[in-house]
Formats: C-alpha cells, structure tokens, sequence
C-alpha cells in the first residue's frame, strides 16, 4: 500500500509538469477566513461563494476543508448590506460584493439622471461602506457592477446610470483598494442561461460569475501572493474562462467534466508514464457552459498514466489510473 502512494504521488507529479504549455506555479495560501462575499440574493440566493471556494481550493489558495463564507442577505437595500459588513466578525480582509439592486427597484424621474435621490443615496451609502472597511483594516474589494435584468425597464434604467455613478466613487479609494468586475460583459449572449428570472442567478450563471472574479483576483494579485500588480485603478473583467472540473473512466470510455467559457475543440491525450504517446482525441465542445464530454477509448492495459485536456486557453495535466 505504501508503495502504491509513493508511485501515485510520483505520477501526479510528473504528469503535472511534464505536459507541454503547463507551467509549476507556487501559490502561497490564504485563510479563508480572510475572504468574505456580501450584499444581497445575488449572492446570498445562488452558488457564487461555493464556487469561488471550489477555485480557491483547486488552485490551492485554501485547504480542502476551508470554506468562503456569505454575509449576504435576500431583498436588502445597500445601507443593510453596509450594516452586514459592520456586523461580520471577524472582518476580513478581502471583501466581494455588490449592493444597491433592491435600492434601483424604486423609481426615478425620466430621464434617469445621477441626481435622483435613489442613486445619491447609494453613492453616499457606498461612501461610507468604503470608510467603514477603511476603519476596520479590510485591504481590498472585488465590487460586481449587475448583469442587465431582463425584463425589469425601471431597474435596467436605474443601475445603467449606477453603473456610471459606481466607478466615480471607487476610482478615489486607495483605502482599500478596489477591483471591478463588470458582469455584463461576462453575462452578454448567456443571459438565457444564467437567468430564469431576470435577476438571479442559475448555476450555470454562478459558477460564469465566480470564474470571472476568479480570473480578475488572480491576474490582479488580489491576495499579494504572487509578483506585485497594482490594483489602485479598477480593473474590468467580463470573461469567463473554461475550467477542467474532472474525470471518470472505465474500460472503453472516459467522461471529462468541464466548463466551458465559449464553444470550442476539446483535446485529450494519455501518455505512460515515460511520456509516451498511448492514446489522442479530439471533441467539439458546442455550447458554453457546464458540460460532461465523452471519448471512447481502445483497449488500454490497467495501470496509471497522465492525462492532458486542453481547450481554448486551457491545458489541464492531471493522473489517470486506467481499472
């Protein structure tokens, strides 16, 4: 049994930086305790913080039995969302969050200007969240500016304009510093399949929402783990990106479960353990999002070898034990 660990583990290894265009990436880790999501049924109703835990842990960012934890509350308006953060014990150090959606469902004059008291009082509400985790030692805010609803023409109108208000506002904070993601890039085309409602998020919408931030947090720095980026100016990230999610094989097919950020060939390679070559294929991923894949595979003798996926901008090496 020993010895079958060691060769595991070699093979995990090897497999990991021996695939071509995979390189070795050493993350330091943070306590998940560091990170909070808040603000209202965006997050509080849907799989956003899960899915952010699901990355953080593949990425080794936390252990595998660490968690992200949710402050955030259904139907809230922002100065509740503002009071949430205040009563979050202990406060983070990393914060994501939104706030203002159920504010935006009331209405405003036509033309909706930055003058109507809704969005004015959010901008002050805003303000003083920003003081608050100035005050309580919170070093960064990943802010989410809202998909568009669908079928909602007063909210529409309402946060078009807040989402001009939002970036004013967080542009004059170096306290904490402040990163955008700007989802209505990452929902444009999708909306079908990240929203039944209008304004929630289905699974699918969840785990786009959370690989978007995922990618913005990581090519930031987020967490001042890696080669220092400046975070001082927002930074708007609309795309998701495909993640390799895993595998299941039996003797004459294998199953790779994957998301997928936009259609696209799937590519899959197994090779000994010498890195030779044992079997190829090739798939057309045809629709964006959650998907299981299937490859028929010839006759392969039992033992492990590695496995290569790639698919756009992804390229995934990870151990293969044949039964």
């Amino acid at each position: 049994m020993r010895n079958f660990l060691i060769m595991f583990s070699a093979i995990i290894y090897v497999c990991m930086f021996s695939a071509k265009g995979v390189a070795a990436q050493h993350v330091t880790k943070i306590s998940a305790a560091d990170l909070v999501t808040n603000g209202e049924s965006f997050f509080a109703a849907g799989n956003i913080t899960s899915e952010l835990t699901r990355l953080a842990q593949e990425d080794g960012y936390i252990g595998a039995n660490e968690s992200f934890k949710c402050i955030a509350v259904s139907g809230v308006p922002i100065a509740t969302v503002l009071n949430q953060y205040k009563n979050c014990t202990p406060k983070p150090k990393y914060l994501i969050s939104d706030g203002g959606g159920i504010d935006l469902m009331g209405s405003c004059p036509s033309p909706v200007t930055s003058s109507c008291s809704i969005i004015q009082s959010c901008k002050t509400t805003l303000q003083s969240y920003l003081a608050e985790m100035k005050k309580d030692g919170t070093k960064k805010l990943l802010w989410m500016i809202y998909p568009d609803p669908q079928n909602y023409a007063t909210l529409k109108a309402n946060q078009d304009v807040w989402a001009q208000v939002v970036p004013t506002v967080l542009n004059a904070s170096t306290d904490p510093k402040v990163l955008i993601v700007d989802l209505r890039t990452t929902w444009a085309g999708h909306y079908s399949e990240y929203t039944t409602d209008g304004i929630h998020c289905t699974n699918a919408g969840g785990t786009a929402t959370a690989t978007a931030f995922w990618k913005a947090i990581k090519d930031s720095n987020f967490f001042d783990t890696g080669s220092a980026v400046s975070v001082k100016q927002p930074l708007n990230i609309g795309k998701a990106t495909s993640t390799f999610l895993g595998q299941h094989v039996s003797k004459n097919k294998i199953s790779l479960s994957l998301f997928l950020a936009e259609p696209t060939a799937i590519s899959m390679r197994i090779t000994s353990f010498s890195g030779k070559t044992i079997f190829t294929a090739v798939k057309q991923g045809r629709q964006q999002g959650l998907q299981t894949i299937q490859f028929p595979l010839t006759p392969i003798a039992s033992g492990m070898y590695c496995l290569e996926v790639k698919t756009g901008q992804l390229t995934n090496a990870s151990a293969l034990i044949m039964p």
